[in-house]
C-alpha cells in the first residue's frame, strides 16, 4: 500500500504570553485506498489538525507529506 498523507511530529501552538497547544506531536500515516476517522472531545484539536492538512493554517514545527511532497516546505 502506498501511503497517501503523512504527518510528522505535526505540532501547532497559539500565543506568546500563554501558550495553547492545538496540536501537540501528531504523527499519523493513512494509506491509499483506507478510510479513517478523526474523533475527540470538543478543544482537541480536531479541525485545527485538518486545517493544517489543508493548508488552511500553517504549522509550528513538523513535517506533512502528501503523495510524497512535504508541503510544509512549499
Amino acid at each position: 500500500m502506498s501511503t497517501l498523507l503523512k504527518t510528522e511530529h505535526l505540532k501547532k501552538y497559539y500565543g506568546k504570553k500563554k501558550i495553547v497547544k492545538a496540536v501537540d506531536d501528531v504523527s499519523l500515516e493513512i494509506h491509499a485506498g483506507s478510510s479513517m476517522a478523526l474523533i475527540g472531545e470538543s478543544g482537541s484539536g480536531k479541525t485545527t489538525l485538518l486545517n493544517c492538512i489543508s493548508t488552511i493554517d500553517t504549522v509550528t514545527t513538523g513535517n506533512i507529506i502528501i503523495n510524497g511532497k512535504d508541503i510544509t516546505k512549499l
